[in-house]
């Protein structure tokens, strides 16, 4: 009998992670062909960066959108945010323009809101606290995969087809998903009818200090790395006249330190402890971004220190996931949907402030910003973020 659970459990975790790699795919593959979107569109990189901050904002509704499957359950949400991805990318396709771009782009966002704290509290809910840091590990695979896999694909189909032919194929993918997390995802799930209004939400946090600190901390800590990965693409092309096919390939690299740091900080944090590996890393991660401007001289120095840093960058932001998760049990969701809304609040952040900090004050000056912001956060995290008794 428990063998069958377990086996079952992991067709489910195998599901998610599935279904999120091609919701990640489309959320990933903007920023390395943020310069290939612009030709093909005729308009300029910064329009392009202008919509990825756009896409971003919709983390704001994710306090609001987030709780809803504490009382649709997790399999109705998790369907319905991969449904909306579908479709926003099926309008690019029936109508390749700018503005249905943004509007695709949004979709995105709003799925991913809708998937990823449905995601996470139903393997909260599932998974024992003490192995809780694998089953994340697997499920967060799909966010390193998007770039390992993902994106080189899309920029084939860009380089072969034209900019909007990856919609297609993501709007595709997006309705197997959901058929698949329909099929596989059991139904046997808590529902409660508490903590779904913005207002229950605020009151949550009132009597919670420790995730507004859980907040403030993965915000400044991802906007120090949305600072540099918004800029990632055109640094990449004009600094070492990378073509699409490379573009994609330097998308690997990190993709692979990405899937390696998901590897080590599933193995660790429950071994070591959540909170130790990830301040060690978290400091690791600023170091690196400190590092990076003196390394990137040549192609090969910057992709190594790019692997390293994002490497530390995804051990901390992975490993962390358990802790979160068990901030607030009663309420996973919601602490779930709120950090998630810290995420896209840091990459608004990093996405308006990156190309301004690289342009005006060069790219020695934005790696001490980035480690400085990176710091901050490690800092915040050591002193007020703790699991409460």
């Amino acid at each position: 009998m428990e063998t069958t659970r377990k086996r079952s459990l992991n067709a489910q975790l195998i599901a998610l992670a599935a279904a999120r790699l091609v919701l990640n795919t489309g959320l990933r593959f903007v920023y390395p062909y943020a310069p290939a979107l612009a030709r093909g569109l005729n308009v300029r990189r910064e329009d392009i960066y202008y919509l990825i901050t756009l896409r971003n904002m919709t983390g704001f509704l994710s306090p609001i959108f987030g709780p809803l499957s504490e009382r649709y359950g997790r399999r109705a949400i998790l369907v319905t945010g991969m449904v909306i991805f579908a479709i926003g990318a099926f309008l690019v396709v029936v109508r390749p323009s700018y503005w249905m771009l943004g509007i695709a782009l949004c979709a995105t966002g709003v799925a991913k809101i809708l998937y990823d704290p449905a995601m996470q509290a139903y393997v909260g809910d599932e998974v024992p606290y003490e192995r809780r840091g694998r089953a994340v590990a697997i499920t967060e695979y799909s966010w390193s995969l998007a770039l390992l896999v993902g994106v080189p694909i899309v920029g084939i189909l860009i380089q072969r087809q034209g900019w909007q032919a990856p919609f297609l194929w993501l709007g595709l993918g997006g309705i197997v998903a959901a058929f698949v997390l329909w099929r596989t995802i059991s139904t046997s799930e808590r529902r409660s009818s508490t903590v779904t209004t913005l207002g229950q939400v605020f009151q949550m946090l009132r009597e919670h200090h420790v995730v507004i600190f859980a907040s403030l901390y993965i915000t400044l800590f991802v906007a120090a790395n949305e600072m540099l990965f918004i800029v990632f693409g055109g640094w990449m092309e004009d600094s070492f006249n990378l073509s699409l096919t490379s573009l994609g390939v330097a998308a690997a690299v990190i993709g692979g330190a990405e899937l390696a740091g998901e590897t080590i900080a599933g193995w660790s944090v429950d071994r070591y402890g959540k909170r130790p590996v990830i301040i060690f890393t978290g400091f690791l991660t600023a170091f690196c971004n400190l590092l990076l401007p003196f390394t990137a001289v040549t192609l090969a120095g910057a992709l190594i220190t790019l692997f390293a840093l994002f490497l530390a960058f995804e051990i901390t932001i992975v490993g962390g996931i358990p802790l979160m998760t068990e901030l607030v049990p009663g309420s996973r969701a919601v602490v779930m949907s709120i950090i998630l809304a810290a995420m896209f609040a840091g990459r608004t952040l990093g996405s308006f402030l990156g190309p301004v900090i690289w342009n005006t004050l060069g790219s020695t000056a934005g790696g001490v910003v980035w480690a400085a912001v990176a710091a901050i956060a490690v800092l915040i995290l050591i002193k007020w973020v703790h699991v409460e008794n």
